[in-house]
């Protein structure tokens, strides 16, 4: 039985050496920009005003740089398949017009309300090229380093919103916040302009959902979390070892 169990790991070894050698190292830049439309949900309390703290969808400018080191194979012919990392920077927004009561006149104006997160993103995106399209479909997480709120805030005492900010550390984010990482899928699609067999520009689109998130419940709310839709185009750079 050992030597059956022996016979059978060095063969599944050979496999995964056979199915790995024609792989090569290489990494990608990408610059992504492109807009977050946001996502709210919402649970209030028993007896809570529905009208205090409701957010309706916006959207917002987001921006980023990344790398995808990893291994590929096939890069300049017509079938390919990669497995890559997805390392970047990213500036996260979610934007909203929230309900919020004009002093004690009983009335409710919506208000431009935005969070803002400086997060790592750490993924993973599989990728395939066929002929010179470059599609990847991935996940993995964002870490907030990093935020803020603005919006603004009633003051009785000249009757008008006034604007507020608020800055928050990595500290800060743990404590106002349930998670402490913001879970993320993303589709994306580049068009490949080969320099050599070992180089190309990427002209894509890409799409994905950020699971946001949802700030500790309150007086208020059983939920309160946010999530975002993203969608724009992004600038690459492929560097691969043929």
């Amino acid at each position: 039985m050992k030597k059956i169990f022996i016979v059978i790991f060095s063969i599944f070894i050979i496999q995964i050496q056979t199915l790995f050698a024609d792989f090569n190292g290489g990494i990608g830049v990408y610059v992504p920009l492109g807009a977050s439309i946001s996502q709210s949900y919402q649970d209030y309390k028993f007896g809570a005003n529905k009208n205090e703290g409701k957010l309706t969808s916006g959207s917002a400018f987001e921006w980023g740089v990344g790398i995808t080191p990893g291994i590929y194979n096939g890069f300049d012919n017509y079938l390919g398949f990669s497995l890559v990392l997805d390392l970047a920077y990213h500036r996260d927004v979610y934007a909203y017009n929230e309900s919020k009561q004009v002093g004690a006149t009983g009335q409710y104006q919506n208000i431009k309300t935005t969070y803002y997160f400086d997060t790592l993103t750490i993924g993973i995106l599989p990728k395939v090229n066929i002929y010179n399209f470059f599609i990847g479909l991935g996940a993995g997480i964002k870490i907030p380093l990093y935020g803020g709120e603005t919006t603004q805030n009633y003051n009785t005492q000249y009757n008008q919103f006034e604007n507020s900010n608020s800055y928050y550390t990595f500290n800060d984010i743990k404590s106002k916040y349930k998670m402490s990482v913001i879970p993320y899928i993303k589709l994306t699609v580049d068009y490949l302009f080969y320099f050599s067999d070992e180089t190309a520009l990427g002209i894509g689109v890409y799409a994905g959902y950020d699971f946001g998130p949802g700030k500790v419940t309150d007086a208020i709310f059983n939920k309160n979390d946010f999530g975002a839709v993203d969608i724009g185009g992004q600038i690459s750079f492929y560097f691969v070892d043929n």
